[in-house]
């Protein structure tokens, strides 16, 4: 969370509204707690964006925006933020090789960006999606570096997510007969597995 800081005004609902005001922020999307209570000065609070509260109003606001039936459960664990959807609508996450997981996961960065400042990574998935297509990618990755050791010849995957680059790109790094790039502007890239080029 970014660093707390301190709001003051005659009344606690004055000091709030000092707070978000200031951090252009809803209530629900600050964490607040008193630190001088003084009936001759008013109230003062520490207070600071709560990126797991933003995150989880921006979604929400979202699915229903899109009349959408889905639900995020979020929580902070470890060095990121991490979000479960469920819902009737998962799957359309899921389709397309999990893009629209991707770039819904990207878009919440963005916006965390804009809204919090400094946060941890927001890493989104939809009942282990995310594992299984790793594991899926890993294969493809293993087959298509065989394919391109034999036959000399690189192969461009079609385009895909930071993500799903990123599997690819870890899958072959440390196979010495090939070596991977993307090529491309924007969200979704291709990537090439070429033979390594000797030095």
């Amino acid at each position: 969370m970014t660093e707390r800081r301190h709001f003051t005004g005659g009344t606690l609902d004055e000091a709030l509204t000092a707070a978000c005001a200031e951090l252009r922020a809803r209530v629900g999307e600050i964490r607040y707690e008193p630190v001088d209570v003084d009936d001759g000065e008013g109230v003062t609070i520490r207070a600071a964006v709560d990126p797991v509260a933003v995150l989880g109003l921006f979604l929400s606001e979202m699915f229903a925006a899109g009349e959408l039936e889905l639900r995020v459960s979020l929580k902070e664990c470890g060095e990121a933020l991490s979000g479960e959807i469920e819902g009737a609508d998962a799957r359309l996450l899921t389709g397309s090789g999990g893009k629209p997981l991707d770039a819904l996961q990207y878009l919440a960065n963005r916006v965390l960006d804009n809204r919090a400042g400094e946060h941890p990574p927001v890493q989104l998935d939809v009942g282990g999606f995310k594992e299984r297509r790793a594991r899926s990618l890993h294969q493809q990755a293993r087959e298509t570096a065989n394919r391109v050791a034999r036959s000399g010849q690189a192969v461009m995957f079609p385009p895909m997510s930071p993500a799903a680059r990123r599997e690819v790109h870890m899958a072959l790094g440390e196979d010495d007969r090939v070596e991977t790039e993307s090529q491309g502007n924007g969200f979704l890239k291709r990537l090439v597995v070429r033979p390594r080029r000797r030095r």
